[in-house]
């Protein structure tokens, strides 16, 4: 078998834990398969980022673990660049380099091996299965795998989350204070600007078994993890499954902070009255109060529901948030501060407001045109600064509103 080497260059919040969840899930099946793997990660957004530093690091590990070692790298909007770099710095060290994540995962097939030379093995959608099998010299159609130089198929993996480790039972990942965790992937919406539009005949392979959650809860609560970040998309997309989730965090003792990404139109009763006993913070990404503009992103609000629901939420005392997307198309200043004070009105405890990106392989990326999109090149991530409904001096006024509802 061949060695791996893992390379994360993650973009990381605060409360976030060290290891990343995605990683850590491909170094757990390796781990499983008894593959001998290395991880060598980084948080990208720090201010004591080098990148000298993890070419130094990644080529020390090429050496020790012998030139026909495998090197993978996880490819986001956020360290593509850095992950360019990378691959061309270690190009002389003979390991083969394997690209998976999103910007893998989008590109139109044909498109890889130009975009990004010097890779030998791209991986679409989920990467456990496919690291494995790259590890033993084998290429199975239902990892996603296309080898550079052969005709690209555009193949995505498509296994049953069953079949996949946990990474904090096997302890690949080891619990700390803060951390993310996953109850299944995917999502049923077909939101425009997202990347997790999934189609709906897949859904039934993206949920974790509820005896493997389970455990992992009775090892949260034992390590006495204080915040878990949930990164289900939409926590609640089967309301009967999310409150079977909630009894089992109780039953096992958890007592750490959650955050959980929801929508206002699925929050039922019996739901809402599931969270009642946990420390919980709903996430609920309105995006826009506009008809025109979430009409245009595929993302409909039902506003008298999303209305009573607020309400709701009050009289119940359950703490939540909601996020705003500026830059939307058909979006003018005016339409934002409309948004923005729609939510004010409402009291809602905390409103966030995000600019808009344009994410290789959503509808929004291909309508770049239509929109009369204009995209910042000075950033780490790109970002809509105009339209042909708002000018850019309008983006710098939304940005303003976005900073002051942080301060806020």
């Amino acid at each position: 078998m061949t060695p791996v080497i893992l390379v994360s260059l993650d973009w990381r919040r605060p409360q976030d834990g060290k290891t990343g969840l995605g990683i850590g899930s491909i170094a757990a099946a390796l781990q499983d398969n008894q593959v001998s793997c290395q991880i060598i990660e980084t948080q990208i957004n720090s201010p004591s980022f080098s990148l000298d530093s993890v070419l130094e690091e990644l080529k020390s590990a090429i050496a020790a673990a012998g030139i026909d070692c495998l090197v993978g790298f996880g490819t986001y909007v956020w360290n593509d660049s850095e992950v360019q770099q990378l691959i061309q710095r270690v190009a002389d060290t003979e390991a083969k380099i394997v690209l998976g994540g999103p910007q893998v995962s989008y590109m139109p097939a044909g498109q890889l091996e130009e975009t990004y030379p010097g890779v030998h093995y791209f991986v679409r959608g989920q990467g456990e299965m496919a690291m494995v099998s790259l590890a033993h010299g084998e290429f199975p159609d239902d990892c996603g795998i296309h080898v550079a130089g052969t005709i690209d198929h555009g193949r995505r993996a498509d296994h049953d989350l069953l079949s996949l480790p946990s990474p904090y039972l096997l302890g690949t990942v080891e619990p700390k204070a803060s951390i993310r965790w996953e109850t299944q992937r995917g999502c049923p919406f077909k939101c425009s600007f997202c990347q997790h539009r999934e189609p709906g005949k897949r859904l039934h392979h993206q949920r974790f078994d509820v005896e493997r959650l389970d455990k992992e809860l009775a090892l949260f609560a034992a390590y006495g993890v204080k915040r878990i970040s949930i990164l289900d998309p939409i926590f609640h997309t089967n309301p009967a499954r999310a409150i079977e989730v909630l009894n089992s965090i109780k039953a096992a003792g958890v007592t750490a902070q959650l955050a959980l990404q929801c929508r206002f139109e699925t929050c039922t009763p019996e739901f809402l009255d599931a969270l009642e006993g946990l420390d919980v913070t709903l996430e609920f990404g309105l995006q826009t109060t506009i008809e025109a503009e979430y009409r245009a992103i595929s993302r409909p609000n039902n506003m008298v529901i999303v209305k009573e629901k607020i309400r709701e939420l009050h009289g119940r005392n359950i703490d939540f948030e909601v996020s705003l997307i500026y830059g939307l198309p058909h979006q003018t200043l005016d339409s934002f501060r409309a948004s923005v004070d729609w939510c004010l009105q409402q009291e809602v405890p905390r409103v966030r407001a995000w600019p808009l990106m344009l994410l290789r392989g959503t509808p929004l990326y291909d309508q770049k045109d239509q929109y009369g999109y204009v995209e910042s090149v000075d950033q780490a991530i790109p970002i809509v600064i105009a339209s042909n409904s708002f000018t850019e001096e309008e983006y710098k006024e939304m940005a303003k509103i976005a900073d002051s509802l942080e301060e806020s």
